[in-house]
């Protein structure tokens, strides 16, 4: 007899989630999402609570930086 899997067992992780898990802070993976510069499976994603549950490859792309003057 198998004993039905429930939904609430593993919860599904987002793109904020998978950024925090990685070692980056919480309100950086925030304002690094909502920036744009983040891309799930190639695809920008711009709300942190965008499922990414694995195999998704969640990339966060670099952000130029301005020369100091």
């Amino acid at each position: 007899m198998e004993t039905p899997r429930s939904s609430t067992a593993v919860a599904d992780r987002t793109v904020l989630d998978r950024l925090v898990q990685a070692g980056i802070s919480r309100e950086r993976a925030i304002e690094h999402v909502r920036g744009g510069w983040v891309l799930v499976d190639g695809r920008r994603v711009t709300d942190p609570d965008t499922p990414a549950d694995p195999p998704v490859h969640v990339e966060l792309r670099s952000i130029p930086r301005t020369p100091d003057r």
